[in-house]
């Protein structure tokens, strides 16, 4: 009995199509996410009493995670993972 090499791997017409099907797939994975941040809400970040309140507060929690002071409030954050998921 004698084989032949009619539809043999070498001859595979769909091996054209991979790269072009493995390009879209790589173009796919690699979109961004994107945000805009309107004028308006740039300028309520900006404002000098909301951004001196935030980094009197970062630096002041900083202290503590150094100095090793920092308490976490467990009853608290309980209470507020507790709040999360009753609202979803």
């Amino acid at each position: 009995m004698r084989i032949n090499h009619f539809n043999s791997i070498q001859n595979n017409p769909y091996t054209k199509q991979v790269p072009h099907m493995k390009d879209n797939h790589v173009k796919a994975a690699y979109k961004k996410d994107e945000i805009q941040i309107s004028d308006e809400a740039k300028k309520l970040l900006s404002s000098s009493k909301f951004e001196q309140d935030r980094t009197n507060k970062v630096n002041e929690i900083k202290q503590q995670v150094d100095s090793g002071t920092y308490k976490v409030n467990v009853s608290k954050t309980a209470a507020s993972i507790i709040q999360y998921y009753k609202q979803g």
